[in-house]
Protein backbone atom coordinates (compact mmCIF):
# COMPACT_ATOMS: atom_id res chain seq x y z
CA UNK A 1 0.00 0.00 0.00
CA UNK A 2 3.20 2.51 0.94
CA UNK A 3 4.81 1.65 -2.49
CA UNK A 4 0.83 2.36 -4.41
CA UNK A 5 0.88 5.62 -2.07
CA UNK A 6 4.49 6.77 -3.05
CA UNK A 7 3.99 6.73 -6.93
CA UNK A 8 1.12 8.25 -6.35
CA UNK A 9 2.54 11.17 -5.05
CA UNK A 10 4.79 11.06 -8.07
CA UNK A 11 4.73 14.47 -9.92
CA UNK A 12 3.96 14.14 -13.61
CA UNK A 13 7.06 16.44 -13.81
CA UNK A 14 9.78 13.97 -12.74
CA UNK A 15 8.00 11.13 -15.04
CA UNK A 16 8.65 13.84 -17.45
CA UNK A 17 12.42 13.78 -16.37
CA UNK A 18 13.18 10.50 -15.83
CA UNK A 19 11.32 9.79 -19.76
CA UNK A 20 13.96 12.64 -21.39
CA UNK A 21 16.65 10.67 -19.51
CA UNK A 22 15.19 7.22 -20.92
CA UNK A 23 15.27 9.57 -24.20
CA UNK A 24 19.24 10.55 -24.05
CA UNK A 25 20.13 6.64 -23.64
CA UNK A 26 17.80 5.83 -27.01
CA UNK A 27 19.69 8.70 -28.63
CA UNK A 28 22.79 7.93 -28.03
CA UNK A 29 22.32 4.28 -29.15
CA UNK A 30 20.72 5.45 -32.59
CA UNK A 31 23.89 7.31 -33.39
CA UNK A 32 25.82 4.20 -32.90
CA UNK A 33 23.32 1.83 -35.18
CA UNK A 34 23.10 4.67 -37.95
CA UNK A 35 27.19 3.92 -38.18
CA UNK A 36 27.68 0.31 -40.41
CA UNK A 37 29.85 -2.34 -40.05
CA UNK A 38 32.95 -2.66 -42.80
CA UNK A 39 34.82 -5.49 -43.75
CA UNK A 40 37.86 -3.01 -42.88
CA UNK A 41 38.29 -0.35 -40.09
CA UNK A 42 38.99 2.54 -42.26
CA UNK A 43 40.46 5.61 -40.24
CA UNK A 44 41.54 8.95 -41.40
CA UNK A 45 44.59 11.06 -39.69
CA UNK A 46 45.59 14.39 -39.48
CA UNK A 47 49.52 14.70 -40.11
CA UNK A 48 51.44 18.22 -39.71
CA UNK A 49 55.17 19.09 -38.96
CA UNK A 50 57.99 21.49 -39.55
CA UNK A 51 60.95 21.45 -41.84
CA UNK A 52 64.59 22.28 -40.94
CA UNK A 53 66.04 25.58 -41.11
CA UNK A 54 68.59 24.42 -43.70
CA UNK A 55 68.23 21.93 -46.36
CA UNK A 56 71.38 19.63 -47.32
CA UNK A 57 73.93 20.98 -49.21
CA UNK A 58 74.02 20.46 -52.51
CA UNK A 59 70.49 21.05 -52.27
CA UNK A 60 67.71 23.53 -55.17
CA UNK A 61 64.79 24.42 -55.73
CA UNK A 62 62.32 22.79 -53.78
CA UNK A 63 64.29 21.77 -50.67
CA UNK A 64 65.40 24.72 -50.33
CA UNK A 65 62.45 27.14 -50.60
CA UNK A 66 60.93 24.50 -47.83
CA UNK A 67 63.48 25.71 -45.54
CA UNK A 68 61.90 26.58 -42.13
CA UNK A 69 58.54 25.28 -43.69
CA UNK A 70 55.88 23.45 -42.89
CA UNK A 71 53.26 20.07 -44.08
CA UNK A 72 49.79 19.57 -43.00
CA UNK A 73 47.40 17.15 -44.58
CA UNK A 74 45.30 13.45 -44.08
CA UNK A 75 45.27 10.25 -44.48
CA UNK A 76 43.37 7.31 -44.43
CA UNK A 77 44.17 3.92 -43.44
CA UNK A 78 42.37 0.31 -42.44
CA UNK A 79 44.09 0.81 -38.48
CA UNK A 80 43.40 -3.32 -38.59
CA UNK A 81 46.55 -3.85 -40.53
CA UNK A 82 48.51 -1.70 -37.98
CA UNK A 83 51.47 -1.72 -36.93
CA UNK A 84 53.09 -3.09 -40.32
CA UNK A 85 55.81 -5.05 -38.78
CA UNK A 86 57.18 -6.80 -42.21
CA UNK A 87 54.32 -5.64 -44.78
CA UNK A 88 53.88 -2.66 -46.69
CA UNK A 89 50.07 -1.29 -45.90
CA UNK A 90 49.21 1.43 -48.35
CA UNK A 91 46.99 4.23 -47.79
CA UNK A 92 43.76 4.18 -49.05
CA UNK A 93 43.57 8.03 -49.34
CA UNK A 94 46.15 11.38 -48.46
CA UNK A 95 46.89 14.87 -49.50
CA UNK A 96 49.91 16.48 -48.20
CA UNK A 97 50.53 20.27 -48.84
CA UNK A 98 54.05 21.36 -47.92
CA UNK A 99 54.00 25.21 -47.41
CA UNK A 100 56.17 27.65 -47.08
CA UNK A 101 55.21 31.63 -46.24
CA UNK A 102 51.47 30.57 -46.20
CA UNK A 103 52.04 29.00 -49.84
CA UNK A 104 51.76 25.60 -50.85
CA UNK A 105 54.61 25.09 -52.92
CA UNK A 106 53.78 21.70 -53.51
CA UNK A 107 50.99 18.74 -52.83
CA UNK A 108 51.44 15.22 -52.41
CA UNK A 109 48.09 13.47 -53.14
CA UNK A 110 46.63 10.04 -54.27
CA UNK A 111 44.77 12.36 -57.27
CA UNK A 112 47.35 11.22 -60.20
CA UNK A 113 47.62 7.98 -60.99
CA UNK A 114 51.27 6.70 -59.60
CA UNK A 115 51.43 7.97 -56.38
CA UNK A 116 51.55 6.48 -53.53
CA UNK A 117 51.80 6.59 -49.59
CA UNK A 118 52.04 3.66 -47.09
CA UNK A 119 53.01 2.18 -43.58
CA UNK A 120 55.70 -0.03 -43.17
CA UNK A 121 57.01 -0.36 -39.73
CA UNK A 122 57.69 2.70 -38.01
CA UNK A 123 57.76 5.03 -41.53
CA UNK A 124 55.10 6.85 -42.78
CA UNK A 125 55.62 7.79 -46.69
CA UNK A 126 54.04 9.69 -49.33
CA UNK A 127 55.76 9.60 -52.56
CA UNK A 128 55.21 11.10 -55.94
CA UNK A 129 56.67 10.34 -59.08
CA UNK A 130 54.69 12.61 -61.19
CA UNK A 131 55.79 12.05 -65.10
CA UNK A 132 57.78 9.77 -65.53
CA UNK A 133 59.10 9.69 -69.58
CA UNK A 134 62.68 9.58 -71.65
CA UNK A 135 62.54 13.95 -70.47
CA UNK A 136 61.15 14.07 -67.10
CA UNK A 137 62.05 12.47 -64.01
CA UNK A 138 60.21 13.51 -61.23
CA UNK A 139 60.20 12.19 -57.86
CA UNK A 140 59.06 13.84 -54.49
CA UNK A 141 59.08 11.49 -51.14
CA UNK A 142 58.07 12.56 -47.57
CA UNK A 143 58.80 10.51 -45.00
CA UNK A 144 58.57 10.23 -41.44
CA UNK A 145 60.17 7.83 -39.17
CA UNK A 146 57.99 7.53 -36.11
CA UNK A 147 58.73 4.70 -33.01
CA UNK A 148 57.65 1.22 -33.20
CA UNK A 149 54.92 -0.60 -33.30
CA UNK A 150 53.13 2.79 -35.64
CA UNK A 151 49.25 3.02 -35.48
CA UNK A 152 48.93 6.47 -37.03
CA UNK A 153 48.97 8.20 -33.65
CA UNK A 154 52.92 9.20 -32.31
CA UNK A 155 55.12 12.35 -32.80
CA UNK A 156 58.73 11.95 -34.18
CA UNK A 157 61.68 14.77 -34.70
CA UNK A 158 63.29 12.53 -37.81
CA UNK A 159 62.03 12.59 -41.47
CA UNK A 160 62.85 13.72 -44.89
CA UNK A 161 61.43 15.15 -47.55
CA UNK A 162 63.80 13.89 -50.65
CA UNK A 163 63.40 15.57 -54.18
CA UNK A 164 64.67 14.44 -57.74
CA UNK A 165 63.44 16.09 -59.74
CA UNK A 166 64.66 17.21 -63.79
CA UNK A 167 62.47 19.58 -65.90
CA UNK A 168 64.77 20.71 -68.44
CA UNK A 169 66.99 23.94 -67.71
CA UNK A 170 64.50 23.94 -64.30
CA UNK A 171 66.39 22.04 -61.95
CA UNK A 172 65.22 20.69 -58.26
CA UNK A 173 66.86 18.31 -56.13
CA UNK A 174 68.13 17.54 -52.65
CA UNK A 175 67.18 16.79 -49.29
CA UNK A 176 65.50 18.99 -46.33
CA UNK A 177 64.93 17.46 -43.06
CA UNK A 178 61.88 17.10 -40.80
CA UNK A 179 62.42 18.68 -37.23
CA UNK A 180 58.90 17.55 -36.17
CA UNK A 181 55.79 15.83 -36.83
CA UNK A 182 52.84 14.68 -35.22
CA UNK A 183 50.16 12.56 -36.26
CA UNK A 184 46.74 11.85 -34.51
CA UNK A 185 43.19 10.45 -35.60
CA UNK A 186 40.69 12.73 -36.42
CA UNK A 187 37.21 12.25 -34.15
CA UNK A 188 34.64 10.47 -36.43
CA UNK A 189 31.69 12.73 -37.93
CA UNK A 190 29.04 10.42 -35.90
CA UNK A 191 30.96 11.41 -32.57
CA UNK A 192 29.82 14.87 -32.84
CA UNK A 193 26.83 14.12 -34.16
CA UNK A 194 26.03 12.21 -30.84
CA UNK A 195 27.78 14.79 -28.99
CA UNK A 196 24.95 17.32 -30.42
CA UNK A 197 22.36 15.27 -29.78
CA UNK A 198 22.53 14.39 -26.14
CA UNK A 199 23.40 18.01 -25.81
CA UNK A 200 20.86 19.67 -27.22
CA UNK A 201 18.77 17.33 -25.19
CA UNK A 202 20.01 17.93 -21.50
CA UNK A 203 20.03 21.57 -22.40
CA UNK A 204 16.37 21.26 -23.12
CA UNK A 205 15.87 19.57 -20.02
CA UNK A 206 17.60 22.12 -17.63
CA UNK A 207 15.46 24.51 -19.55
CA UNK A 208 12.29 22.39 -18.46
CA UNK A 209 13.47 22.20 -14.63
CA UNK A 210 13.83 26.07 -14.56
CA UNK A 211 10.52 26.69 -15.78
Amino acid sequence: MAIKLMLSATPLKRLSQATTTAGIGFAMLAVIATNPAQAVNLKTFNVAGNFASTPLDGSVGLPVKLANGSFNGTYTVDVDQLPAASSFVNLTNWNINLVNDNTVLQTLSNDFAGNTAYIQENILAFSDAGSLTDKNNNLYSLELYFDSNFTGTGSTNNGIFLDNSDFGSVQSSGITAVTFAKSQPIPESQTFAGTAVVATIILWLKRKQKA
